[in-house]
């Protein structure tokens, strides 16, 4: 067991999903603590709908799953804006025709699995299948057990 130097209250992570307007999401969402991460998900999820949908929704769709991925971005990027905004804490929304694709940040401590080595502190979704961390070999515990969340 390692000394906790430093407890944390939560672990910010983003959950990624597309749906209906007005409905639950269709399947489970993305989760990942990375921001970049969620915002490449969101461009993905963006970019498949384009694919599947040969109207001008799919059209638009596939153009804004692009400006987020544009390279060299500066500030007034899509993308950029969208990692502003995660890391501010705010959510990140696009609309095309009936569907919406979101980024929802979440603080709630059970969405996630811990690697309790305070050296590690690695987090993963609790879909995730695999019952060790992948940075060290330790097995992942729910928050309740995890000794560096206070």
């Amino acid at each position: 067991m390692t000394q906790i130097t430093s407890p944390v209250r939560f672990v910010r992570h983003y959950h990624v999903y597309d749906s209906s307007l007005g409905c639950l999401p269709e399947s489970d969402p993305y989760v990942t603590d990375d921001p970049s991460d969620a915002v490449e998900r969101l461009a993905s999820l963006l970019a498949d709908g384009g694919e599947s949908d040969d109207t001008t929704d799919g059209a638009h769709a596939a153009e804004v799953a692009a400006a987020y991925r544009a390279p060299n971005q500066d500030a007034s990027g899509k993308g950029h804006i969208a990692l502003n905004r995660l890391e501010c804490g705010h959510e990140v929304c696009e609309i095309v025709g009936s569907r919406s694709f979101e980024i929802a940040v979440c603080d709630e401590r059970d969405c996630l699995r811990y690697c309790p080595d305070d050296r590690c502190r690695t987090v993963t979704p609790v879909t995730d299948p695999d019952p060790w961390c992948w940075c060290c070999g330790t097995p992942y515990v729910p928050w309740d057990a995890c000794p560096w969340l206070d």
